[in-house]
């Protein structure tokens, strides 16, 4: 065929780039192409002609493509090949392309040659995108295995067959003994029972059946950390979990410096648990008359209130306050005030049952906890013989000390729960002495206006969280103890009532305990808090620490990290103060992870009222709060008759020092208080010597006139 007609035809039939180039000696130079190639190019398919071919060609065309071309056209054979062609944008047309000769010359060589181009640019740009991201996943992969490798912690991989697909160094190194085990594919149970039939798991031994199926359940359901011990008292933490394929990917913690440093730290707080026991009876003891003392009351209240009555038993508190023992002492002297009261704590105990508390609560009041069978008939057969036998005179010096009891008497459950006896015996106390004294009166029906009372507070309560105004923060300044300075606020929560005026938490929390809405309490003082101190912020006033309560239907509930996440980013330092109402040594596991989630976002955790509530060594071991605040009543025992007071605070205090916790104090009043708790190593210290609390415009005064005090001053 003629190159005439050769053009015809790829003029008519052609979509894709052609080009025709004569030969001229060992170039070849454009005679024909269409418009498809003239487009590419981005040029007039008249101005091509005459061009040269590898003009055409785009800079990626290297000397290899252009030997193999070179050859081809000088050997006069067919190429196919893919080369690169300009465009008119600069950009670079990959095209898949098949030259043919065509035409002989006098001297046996083709005359001309015809090119035909399929683009193929996609193909090769998708080609260079997977042949980059292979190199990029190549690339993360090994910087992965860098780092397992790198990690101080055993790292494995089994697949969901079960079956070991990665493993590091440190695996390898802990689990010496399955050494030829540890083969990639080689499933989990033959590599346990390797370490099995070589004594790798000491805890297993006699019963490796029951290990082996016990440990296979654990990894196919991993449920948290899982300890195991290996030879040499080494012992591990697994963390296990799967993936959504199915694969389990496994940590070992090597913990063994841990697990001896909580042996040595157990073996103290049981030394320190004994001395803290010796010093709760002598805080519990009343040095007078060796009976328990409202302290002790307390926590027998506590433990009763925390459990029901035996099957058929029923409780009864039997208040009792002396008639005319104002008059022996001022009369006689407190000796023989004394003396009544010892003989009236001898009288008590020969009233009562071996199994009754007997406690002295008050200069000359006392109580009685009885818990039996008919409990009424028992609690009154005991207020008979105590008011018959008070009748009688007490000798002292040779002097008669007359004087009588009046007993206030609550049961339970006829007159309510555990939980109310005191406040009911106590009105009851109130209607013997106005009865006539000497005699016994039981608490009556007349509780009904109370209960009223208290159902109408919940209901003010709830119209109060509706609106959201009534419920209020207000702000204990706390103080560091060494230099006076700033330490940071207490949050407050007050119920600014429309009648009955500032409420404390005191006067309506056990009423937003019963309607479950602690919680949201909490939730609008933590939120208020934390507005007040990015307005001081603004104001540039800056709170270095807020710290605020939190109850336990608030930490239990898994949504207190989320919103403290939602409040970042904090104006300041974040601590929850647990309330002593929480048992952590009954419910400390599940609110754990709460309290890690709090520390991840930078909270601090401090145990509020320490010495007085249910905070026990085991709960500091688990939780390690970063601060203790002593309680208000071991502070205020410091000032008075308080036997117990201050060895029991330098125990506190040794105690965590030991643990490497902070101490601060609260319900601080004088400055003897004050020096004391300096010199126990309180470094924090609040209560009323430095301010009240302080709604937050008092507060900002409050910080206003403290900053504009001239040095050295008192705040």
């Amino acid at each position: 065929m003629r190159i005439e007609e050769v053009i015809a035809v790829l003029g008519v039939v052609g979509h894709d780039p052609a080009v025709v180039c004569a030969c001229a000696g060992e170039s070849l130079s454009v005679i024909w192409c269409n418009a498809e190639m003239a487009r590419a190019a981005g040029r007039d398919a008249v101005d091509l002609h005459g061009e040269d071919f590898s003009a055409l060609l785009g800079d990626e065309a290297d000397a290899e493509l252009g030997y193999w071309l070179t050859a081809a056209l000088a050997a006069g054979r067919p190429f196919r090949g893919m080369l690169p062609f300009r465009t008119g944008c600069g950009a670079t047309l990959w095209g898949e392309c098949q030259a043919s000769p065509l035409g002989t010359g006098e001297d046996g060589g083709c005359t001309h040659w015809v090119f035909l181009i399929r683009d193929i640019t996609p193909d090769m740009d998708l080609r260079d995108a997977l042949a980059g991201a292979k190199a990029e996943a190549e690339r993360m992969r090994t910087r992965l295995w860098a780092a397992i490798e790198a990690a101080p912690d055993a790292f494995a991989l089994y697949d969901s067959d079960d079956r070991l697909v990665m493993f590091n160094e440190r695996y390898r190194e802990l689990y010496g003994e399955s050494r030829a085990a540890l083969t990639l594919g080689t499933p989990f149970e033959e590599i346990l029972r390797e370490g099995l039939a070589r004594g790798q798991y000491p805890d297993a031994a006699g019963r490796e059946e029951e290990w082996l199926a016990v440990r296979l359940a654990r990894h196919r359901e991993p449920k948290g950390p899982l300890d195991q011990e290996l030879p040499g008292d080494r012992h591990l933490q697994i963390r296990e979990q799967r993936t959504p394929e199915g694969d389990t990917v496994g940590f070992r913690i090597d913990v063994t410096e841990l697990k001896r440093q909580s042996r040595m730290l157990e073996s103290q707080a049981k030394a320190l648990a004994e001395q803290m026991e010796r010093m709760r009876e002598l805080a519990r003891t009343d040095t007078l008359t060796g009976l328990g003392n409202r302290r002790g009351l307390d926590l027998q209240l506590r433990a009763m209130g925390e459990r029901p009555p035996p099957p058929g038993q029923g409780r009864a508190f039997l208040h009792i306050d002396l008639d005319r023992f104002k008059q022996i002492n001022d009369m006689s002297g407190h000796a023989a005030g004394d003396r009544v009261l010892q003989e009236v704590a001898g009288i008590l105990g020969r009233s009562v049952r071996p199994e009754d508390y007997v406690a002295r609560v008050g200069g000359d009041e006392f109580a009685i906890l009885i818990e039996a069978e008919d409990v009424g008939r028992v609690a009154d057969g005991v207020a008979a013989r105590v008011i018959e036998a008070c009748r009688l005179p007490v000798f002292h010096d040779g002097v008669a000390c007359r004087f009588g009891a009046s007993i206030g008497i609550a049961i339970a459950p006829e007159s309510g729960g555990t939980a109310g006896l005191m406040e009911n015996a106590d009105i009851a106390l109130y209607a013997a002495k106005a009865q006539g004294r000497n005699r016994a009166a039981r608490f009556s029906a007349d509780l009904r206006h109370a209960a009223e009372d208290r159902k109408r507070l919940g209901d003010d309560l709830l119209r109060a969280l509706e609106g959201g105004e009534q419920i209020r923060a207000w702000y204990h300044p706390q103080i560091r103890a060494a230099d006076g300075g700033m330490a940071g606020v207490e949050a407050l929560v007050r119920w600014h009532h429309p009648e009955r005026g500032v409420l404390p938490p005191d006067a309506f929390l056990d009423v937003a305990d019963d309607l479950d809405v602690t919680a949201e309490i909490d939730r609008r003082i933590l939120r208020a808090a934390l507005d007040t101190a990015a307005s001081l912020a603004a104001r540039g006033v800056a709170l270095p620490k807020v710290s605020v309560n939190v109850s336990y239907g608030r930490l239990a509930r898994a949504d207190l990290s989320a919103e403290v996440a939602r409040l970042a980013p904090l104006p300041c330092r974040v601590a929850f103060e647990l309330l002593e109402t929480i048992d952590f040594d009954r419910d400390g596991g599940e609110l754990m992870w709460t309290i890690d989630a709090l520390r991840e976002q930078g909270c601090e955790i401090e145990i509020d009222d320490f010495g007085s509530g249910r905070a026990s060594l085991s709960t500091l071991l688990q939780l390690r709060p970063e601060r203790l605040k002593i309680d208000r009543r071991l502070v205020a025992a410091l000032d008075g008759e308080g036997a117990g007071g201050s060895p029991l605070i330098r125990a506190i205090a040794d105690m965590a020092r030991a643990l490497g916790i902070r101490l601060s104090a609260e319900g601080v009043e004088t400055e003897a208080q004050a020096d004391a708790l300096r010199g126990l190593g309180c470094d924090v210290l609040q209560g009323h010597l430095f301010a009240p609390p302080l709604e937050a415009e008092a507060l900002a005064d409050w910080l206003a006139d403290r900053a504009a005090a001239p040095a050295g001053s008192p705040a």
